[in-house]
């Protein structure tokens, strides 16, 4: 089963806030079904107080509504589950606005609410996931007006009796429920953005560690070369010694200052010494199988895939050795062919679910999978079963112009 790594190329994750408002939208299509079951005697009883059209229209408006957003949570993007969301907020006001030119005067008993008070802040949570929180919180005082205005015109009581209380409480009861929605689908938000800063901190020191490793080669190059000639020079040594010397020393100068692009091709021998490397820097133990084409073995390989897979690589034996147990057998396969690289690595470990995987888990998504992908003609897939152990397969495949 493939681990799927999260697309945040368009900036910033919004997996968990995307699961969040589609998880909201089927609590609110569920909580407009359960009330349609409780509220349905009093939608037969109290159509005689309306005009015919009117029950009929306001049952479609309000629970009709709420079917699509629940269908738009299964079947559409964010932007048109927001849309659907947004029109069912907008239709319970509507025919709730509508109950007052319907109503034919007729009164209901004093204890008898209209079925639609009942929930106008399940319509306010159909808010919160389409529109900002004070439009959502705005949305919710009109409900609650709407809703109590039209169910103190019809009783057979004064207008005011308890009509102030009434308000109050619904405004505070729907409160409650629409903050925690408001707070929860913010939560989603910020993880989105943590795991967003978490990935960057983690390319950023994977960078910073590239250039630690350029400043060292070149720390290196200045001492065993530039300043060995320049000591040389001081010494007054003979020409003939001291003119190869600084040659060379100028030859890796300009070696070290050409781009990844123009770095000498990688022979295949090279290629699975660099492998092998990385594989046993994890796990000394590690049986390392390596396979070399023919016509592989004259040809040269870019270095910048070699470190790329060999990093990967690494970080997947390193996994293995944390999280497969203490009694799993690994090894690595790596079949180097003209222009491609495939590396597995295969434990029979205690394995894992990978849709359990957290997000923020950097191991796997970012120093496997994510580093792999953002290698032209890279790509890393994850396969593991929870007691049979784990396969990661890293490819690379040259592009060509």
């Amino acid at each position: 089963m493939p681990v799927d790594v999260p697309d945040r190329s368009s900036g910033g994750g919004t997996a968990a806030a995307d699961r969040l408002l589609r998880m909201f939208a089927w609590f609110i299509a569920i909580g407009y079904m359960c009330y349609l079951l409780l509220v349905a005697p009093a939608i037969v009883g109290q159509a005689g107080l309306t005009a015919s059209w009117w029950t009929p229209t306001a049952a479609v408006m309000i629970f009709g509504s709420c079917i699509a957003l629940g269908l738009s949570a299964s079947f559409c993007d964010k932007q048109e589950m927001k849309r659907v969301a947004a029109v069912n907020a907008l239709l319970y006001l509507g025919a709730v606005a509508l109950w007052f030119p319907a109503w034919n005067g007729s009164v209901a008993p004093q204890d008898e609410s209209l079925w639609f008070s009942f929930f106008p802040g399940v319509a306010s949570f159909a808010a919160a996931v389409a529109w900002r929180p004070p439009w959502a919180f705005l949305h919710m005082v009109c409900a609650v007006l709407l809703a109590q205005v039209a169910d103190h015109t019809v009783r057979d009581a004064p207008f005011t009796q308890s009509f102030v209380p009434d308000v109050a409480f619904g405004i505070v009861f729907c409160t409650l429920f629409l903050a925690a929605a408001v707070v929860g689908l913010g939560t989603g938000r910020m993880l989105d953005e943590t795991v967003a800063a978490t990935h960057e901190a983690a390319a950023t020191s994977a960078a910073l560690e590239a250039r630690n490793v350029e400043r060292e080669r070149f720390d290196a190059l200045v001492h065993d070369r530039v300043m060995s000639t320049f000591l040389a020079v001081a010494r007054r040594a003979p020409d003939d010694s001291v003119v190869p010397q600084a040659a060379r020393a100028l030859a890796e100068l300009d070696d070290l200052r050409r781009r990844e692009d123009d770095e000498p091709l990688m022979d295949a021998g090279m290629v699975v010494s660099r492998l092998r490397a990385a594989a046993t820097e994890a796990d000394e133990e590690i049986a390392f199988c390596p396979s070399v084409s023919r016509e592989a073995e004259t040809a040269g390989f870019p270095a910048e895939p070699v470190r790329v897979a060999a990093a990967a690589l690494a970080e997947a034996v390193r996994n293995s050795v944390r999280h497969a147990g203490p009694d799993a057998a690994r090894s690595v396969t790596a079949e180097v062919r003209q222009g491609r690289l495939d590396v597995h690595v295969v434990d029979d470990g205690c394995g894992f679910e990978p849709r359990d995987v957290a997000e923020d888990r950097l191991g796997v998504s970012v120093s496997i999978c994510a580093r792999m992908k953002q290698l032209a003609g890279g790509t890393a897939e994850v396969r593991s079963v929870p007691g049979a152990g784990t396969a990661v397969h890293l490819s690379w495949r040259e592009q060509r112009s």
